[in-house]
Formats: C-alpha cells, structure tokens, sequence
C-alpha cells in the first residue's frame, strides 16, 4: 500500500467518522494534536467528510495496538463531547447560514422585461445617433442607413405582437429555469448542512462502519518498491484510500472507533 503524504493510517477512522474537532487531553497532545487546529476544521470536517489535521504518524506506527485504540477512544470522546457544545452548534450554524443558496433574482414581470429590452433598444439608439453626429460628414453618409436599419427594425419589432409574445415566453422559461436550479441547490444544501448536525454525525459514523466492515486483518502485503507495500490481492488493492487508511489503523484502533460509534449511533437512536 501507498503512504498518502504524511497522513496516518488513524486519520482514517476520523475521516470516516467526519468530525474531526477538539483535543483529546489523555495523551492526545503526545499524538502532535493541537486544540486550536481541530477546533479551526470541526464543521468544515464533518460537512466534507475528511480531517486536514493528522496525528503524527511516528508516533501512531511506533504505538502497540492498546495504545492505538486508547488514542482513538480518547479522540472520539472529545470528538463527542465538542459536537454536543454549544460553540460547536454555534459554529455550524453560522456556516450552514453562509452556504445557503441564494434565490434568483428578481427581473421583473415577462411584460416588464420585455418594455426593459426595448428601453434598452432605444437608448442603445440614442447612443449611437449621438456619436455619429460627432464624426465626419462622410462617415455620416456612410453610417445613415445602418442607423435608418436599427430605426425601422427596433419599430417593427415594437409593434409585432409575435414578437413580444416570443419573447415573454422566452422571459417566463428563463425564470422557470432559474427556479429549478435553485431547488435542486436547496435539495443539495439540505443534504450537504442538515438543519440538525447529528443527521450528518450519523450519516459519517455509518459511512465508516460500512467502510470498516469485514476488514481483512490477515491480508497478505508484497513489496510494491520504494520502500512501500501493496496488497497481494488486486481486488483489495484497488479499494479506496480511505479503506487503506483504515487498513493501515490497524485492528485495534478500528475495533475502537467501531464499537465507540455503534454506542454513540444507539445513544442518537440512529
């Protein structure tokens, strides 16, 4: 398996979890977990589904497995425990207020856009008679049937009734238009910041029992070069990087945040 950067495996089971948030004061700060930078992602983690603060990853491969799940049970707790404050319901709801989509805006009746357009024909008009009267008298001969044109086209527009019903309608298809997409926005943005964040905590703890189902402790590694190793199975090579972290947590720690979030999803009644 490939090493991602400088993330360790543990990362993992916090990514799949999605809150990444406070410090765990029981030998989390020995882990290189920093307070100020967890409180900083809390929501932005459990909104993506993804931490941007890792452990140190000496550390975590130096521990033995005890001492990797006691990391992690320590994490979640914390992790709980913030998601429960008032600061950090504060916080989500500032930033689910921010993400909401905005309405369209308003444009008018088909009937005022369409009297808008021809205003805007006229003066558009206006404008160009006024800067021909400033060129010479014989790029005024050149430019007086182009202007006699816009005349006669912008008149006979004004008093086709086809016209004007062809464009209304193209004004209240646009504004249909423009309606839907904000719904299908608003459908994604009550998927993405549910109005209640335990919907989203359940939804992450899910996610990662569903990923950290039946993992294959026994899974026989090869070297793959550069001092990295790789699944001898093609089939649990080619899983995604999250399960590989979690692979890489190993047991212990998985076991850990598996029955801390089948404990913390019964409490919710999730």
């Amino acid at each position: 398996m490939r090493q991602h950067k400088t993330v360790v495996a543990v990362c993992a089971v916090l990514v799949a979890v999605g809150t990444a948030t406070l410090l765990a004061q029981s030998g989390l700060a020995d882990f290189g977990i920093h307070e100020a930078d967890l409180k900083s992602h809390a929501v932005s983690s459990l909104v993506n589904g993804y931490v941007s603060v890792y452990p140190s990853r000496k550390t975590f491969n130096a521990a033995n497995g005890s001492t990797r799940a006691a990391f992690v049970k320590n994490a979640l707790m914390v992790v709980k425990a913030y998601t429960e404050s008032a600061a950090f319901q504060a916080e989500y709801a500032k930033q689910r207020a921010s993400a909401k989509p905005q309405p369209p805006a308003t444009k008018g009746s088909p009937d005022d856009q369409y009297a808008k357009q021809l205003a805007e024909q006229q003066k558009s008009l206006a404008e160009m008679k006024a800067n021909v009267a400033k060129m010479s008298p014989d790029m005024q001969k050149q430019m007086a049937p182009v202007i006699k044109q816009m005349e006669e086209q912008f008149a006979k527009q004004a008093k086709d009734p086809q016209m004007a019903a062809m464009m209304k309608q193209g004004y209240t298809m646009q504004a249909q238009g423009s309606q839907r997409e904000y719904q299908q926005e608003l459908a994604k943005y009550d998927e993405r910041y549910p109005a209640d964040p335990k919907v989203l905590i359940a939804k992450r703890l899910h996610q990662f029992l569903d990923l950290t189902s039946n993992m294959p402790w026994s899974a026989k590694l090869v070297p793959a070069g550069g001092g990295q190793m790789r699944f001898a199975d093609p089939q649990l090579e080619s899983k995604s990087s999250e399960w590989k972290m979690c692979f890489r947590a190993g047991k212990d720690a998985v076991d850990a945040a598996r029955a801390f979030s089948t404990d913390w999803l019964r409490q919710m009644g999730k």
